[in-house]
Formats: structure tokens, sequence, C-alpha cells
């Protein structure tokens, strides 16, 4: 009487296997699967985005507070550079040197800008 006892379930033949799936049913539950899929890979990158786009928002902000500050920073050189000139120079003489210079400096980069702007690799068909 040591012989243990099998419940009666587990003692049918298959029953730990599952039941066998019609193919209509496997390819339902694939589509099933693969739209669930597809929505949890359009919510993950929804979501990514959005912290992103807050991140690049919080990036720009800053940004542009550094332009501001480098426009007045610009300003103020010239503005002592012109107090400094017209002491020495005289008013007129001194903003003549300050503007000329500024439009030298503009002249330059735009010059550069242009050179390089014509060394970019664009197809003809581009256009």
């Amino acid at each position: 009487m040591n012989e243990e006892r099998v419940p009666d379930d587990a003692a049918t033949p298959g029953a730990d296997q599952p039941e066998a799936k019609t193919l209509t049913s496997q390819v339902t539950d694939l589509i099933d699967d693969v739209r669930l899929l597809a929505q949890a890979e359009v919510e993950y990158y929804r979501v990514k985005l959005s912290v992103n786009m807050a991140a690049t928002k919080r990036i720009m902000t800053l940004f542009g507070l550094g332009v501001i500050c480098a426009s007045m920073a610009v300003i103020s050189l010239i503005l002592g550079m012109l107090l400094i000139l017209s002491r020495y120079l005289g008013p007129v003489a001194a903003t003549a040197i300050v503007t000329g210079a500024a439009l030298l400096v503009a002249a330059v980069t735009i010059n550069m800008a242009i050179n390089r702007a014509k060394k970019l690799p664009l197809d003809e068909t581009d256009a």
C-alpha cells in the first residue's frame, strides 16, 4: 500500500498539453498579438517623443537666453568702443570706425558662409 495515488485528471494522457487550435484561431491570435505589439510600440514612441519635446523646449529656451545675453555683450562692446574712441578721435570718426569694423566682420563671415555653402555636396537634380 505504498503506492502513491495519482489524481484522476493527471492520469489522462495529454492533460498537460494545451488543446490543439485550428489554423484560423492561431492566425487570429497572431494578428491580435501583432496589433497589441504595434499599439505598445506606438505608445512607447509617443511617450518618448513627449519627453524629448519637453527637454527640447527647455534646451531651446536656454539657447535663446544665451543668444540674447551674447547679443547684449556685443552691443555693450560696440558702445564701449564708441565711448573710448570718441574721447580720442571725436564722435563722428569713432562711429565711422566702429561701424566700418562691424561691416567688415559681417562681410567676411557672410563670404565664409557663401563659400562653404557652395562646397555642399548637393545633386543638380535636387533643384
